[in-house]
């Protein structure tokens, strides 16, 4: 089992400050750089960003629109800004654990290790599965909607946006299971705990479901289903890590 604390020299809370500045700085400058670079080559990724939805579509050729002069552009930036925060995720988490990982122990270290190695591996799995999987099930589930009745005009901006959120949103939800089997082996989260305060967990999941899909009742319940096997998962981990 881990250990919470350890002897180590007391360090000036500015030495850990500095730290920390100097690793959000890394991380804040290769989230813009990353989205620089894709905003750049954004024509030449039309086709990765478009092709979910030509899957969804099927035969059925609807064009995307946009409304306002400004918009195809904005559209533009929301999405490549998810997409890097997408890509970066894995050297966020490399920084995080380059903070924390002086002050543990060998064997902690050791098993940080293995949950750094994995989260990388899962990061590209909820990535994946979640561009070739779950973006054509879910457009071709919402516009399944407007095949009889209605003609469906979809803005660019909106479908760029729900492609980015999707991307991120599947590569979080992939890093949940690491998280929760970290806080039971340093025994700040139990099987116990998550019993007696169990509606406390489902409010938290469910206002973490509200904020990342707000409006979109269905949505949020298939998030928060989601979530909350992610988490059940996580404790599964925790056994066997």
């Amino acid at each position: 089992m881990l250990r919470r604390h350890r002897d180590l020299p007391c360090l000036p809370l500015e030495v850990h400050l500095a730290e920390l500045r100097k690793r959000l700085l890394v991380c804040l400058a290769a989230l813009f750089t990353c989205w620089c670079l894709l905003f750049y080559f954004f024509p030449r990724l039309t086709p990765f960003f478009l092709w979910p939805y030509s899957r969804a579509m099927g035969e059925e050729r609807l064009k995307l629109v946009f409304t306002t002069l400004p918009e195809a552009i904005m559209a533009a930036l929301k999405a490549t800004f998810f997409l890097a925060l997408t890509l970066t995720l894995p050297l966020l988490v490399y920084q995080a654990w380059g903070y924390i990982s002086p002050g543990l122990f060998p064997e902690e270290r050791r098993f940080g290790k293995r949950i750094l190695i994995l989260s990388f591996f899962l990061v590209a799995l909820g990535v994946a599965l979640g561009y070739f999987v779950w973006l054509p099930v879910l457009l071709k589930f919402f516009l399944s909607f407007g095949y009889a009745h209605f003609e469906a005009h979809l803005r660019l901006q909106n479908y760029l946006s729900f492609l980015g959120k999707t991307l991120l949103i599947s590569a979080l939800a992939a890093e949940i299971p690491l998280g929760v089997a970290l806080l039971v082996r340093v025994r700040v989260l139990s099987r116990k705990l998550l019993q007696r305060k169990k509606w406390y967990f489902m409010g938290g999941l469910y206002l973490l479901a509200l904020f990342l899909v707000p409006g979109d009742f269905l949505s949020q319940i298939l998030l928060f289903l989601s979530f909350y096997l992610l988490l059940e998962l996580g404790f599964l981990l925790a056994k066997i890590i």
